[in-house]
Order: structure tokens, then C-alpha cells, then sequence
């Protein structure tokens, strides 16, 4: 059974928010707290992250699965799905396995593939993120780096501090087998199939999921909205929250 953070709330509209490669529910907290007077929220820790326990095969298609296995088990319909980065791929890849399951859903500083179609591109990145580990570093070592260079150039000590200490409480194998899970994904050509209502959220800043693959992601979905936001990086919920949180806001009560 997956770990989760909860208002509790049941019978009011579901909100699932699902986390990144370095995160766990936790960095969803301040979005619990905006959006717990009105909807049912539920943040879920991926397999192995959190108090989750571990999955014994590690891809974005059985992340998929178990969320949705988990979501059906706590009788969840028509949820509104919110993913970043990873969580976004997973988001994607319900929307497109389990047809008209989600009653919308939000993808935030994603993509629908992973890197370039150049593999060097996509080994430089793999590469660049477990090579420190292989050479005896910690998780707590590589996290205030690592999140210090995914954020926008304003690099704000609180941010750094917050999400670098949910970076460092992760295992090693957790991490490790979250990235190696991104290879090979590429659902492109499933964009035009989704007929789910998508907003799509990326900052101008961001070097992991550039805004312009983004907006051509959104130009692929029938039922989409796209907001790109000023002086933000990959860490948008927490960057900017105030736009953030008030955009799924708008989003969700024009449905």
C-alpha cells in the first residue's frame, strides 16, 4: 500500500498530487493546506519513496499502474491528477493506458520524452546524476547542488534548504532506479488520443523540461491550456506557489 499525506476530507473532488525524482509528498505540503477547505488531497509517496515500500520492477508504466491499482482501492473516481517532472510522466501515462479515469489533469515542468533523441544527451544526464553517488557520495551531499541548479537564477535560500532536506531523506537505490525508469519513455504520439481537459505549467527557466517543449506538448492535446511562468525554474510549486495554487484554482472550477 502507498504512503500518502492526507486532509481526510472524503466525498468532495479528488485532488492526487504526485512528486518528482528528488521529492517525496512532502513537497506538496503548502498545496494540502490551499486546497483542503474545498477538495479531497491526497500526495502520494512513489514506490520506495517515503514510507512506501519498495516495487520489484521500477518504470514510469508500473508507477502507473500501482497508482492507479491504489487509487481504485480507496475508491477514487474521476480524480484531478497533478504530476511534476517524473510525476507528470506518470500522469501522462495513466491518461493514456486508463482512458476517461481522470476527470482532468495538471502536468507540471514535464515532458512526454524523456531527453533528445541524441543518446549521448540522455547517458551526459544519467550520467551527471549517479556518477557522484557511485563515487561514495551521499544523497545529503548532492542535494543542495542538485537542487540549487533546477531552480530559477533567484536562488532562494529557503527553497534550497526545504526541498535539498526532502532530496537527502531518499535512498540511494530509490533515486537511482527513479532515473534509469525515464529511459525509454516517449508517449508523443499518444498526445492526440488524450481527450482529458490538461493544463500544462512550466517556467521560463527551467533546463530540465524547457518551456518550449511544453508548449509543443500542449499544442498535441486537444483540451489544453498552457501557462508558462516568468522567472521560475523546474521547482514551480515552490517557487512560485501563489500563481501556482491560484491557476490549478481557475483550472479546476472551469471544468
Amino acid at each position: 500500500m502507498l504512503n500518502f499525506i492526507s486532509n481526510s476530507v472524503e466525498n468532495k473532488k479528488a485532488i492526487i498530487f504526485i512528486h518528482g525524482i528528488a521529492s517525496t509528498s512532502e513537497i506538496f505540503k503548502n498545496q494540502i493546506e490551499i486546497f483542503k477547505k474545498d477538495y479531497s488531497v491526497i500526495s502520494i509517496d512513489l514506490p520506495g519513496y517515503g514510507k512506501s515500500p519498495e516495487s520489484k520492477e521500477v518504470s514510469i508504466t508500473n508507477y502507473a499502474k500501482i497508482i492507479y491499482k491504489f487509487l481504485l482501492y480507496k475508491n477514487i473516481n474521476k480524480p484531478i491528477l497533478i504530476g511534476h517532472s517524473l510525476g507528470g510522466m506518470i500522469v501522462q501515462e495513466i491518461l493514456t493506458k486508463y482512458i476517461s479515469f481522470a476527470e482532468a489533469a495538471v502536468l507540471i515542468a514535464t515532458s512526454a520524452k524523456f531527453g533528445s533523441n541524441d543518446l549521448s544527451w540522455q547517458n551526459n544526464f544519467i550520467n551527471s546524476r549517479l556518477k557522484p553517488l557511485e563515487e561514495g557520495k551521499s544523497m545529503k551531499d548532492i542535494s543542495i547542488k542538485a537542487v540549487t541548479n533546477i531552480i530559477s537564477s533567484n536562488k532562494n535560500q529557503k527553497i534550497i534548504t526545504f526541498a535539498s532536506n526532502i532530496m537527502a531523506s531518499i535512498s540511494i537505490n530509490t533515486y537511482k532506479s527513479a532515473i534509469l525508469s525515464l529511459i525509454g519513455f516517449d508517449v508523443r504520439h499518444k498526445l492526440i488520443n488524450i481527450a482529458t481537459p490538461i493544463l500544462l505549467i512550466s517556467g521560463d527557466e527551467d533546463k530540465q523540461a524547457p518551456a518550449k517543449t511544453m508548449e509543443s506538448m500542449s499544442k498535441k492535446i486537444k483540451n489544453s491550456k498552457y501557462l508558462e511562468i516568468k522567472n521560475c525554474g523546474h521547482l514551480i510549486h515552490l517557487e512560485k506557489p501563489e500563481i501556482f495554487n491560484r491557476s490549478i484554482k481557475e483550472f479546476i472550477l472551469n471544468l
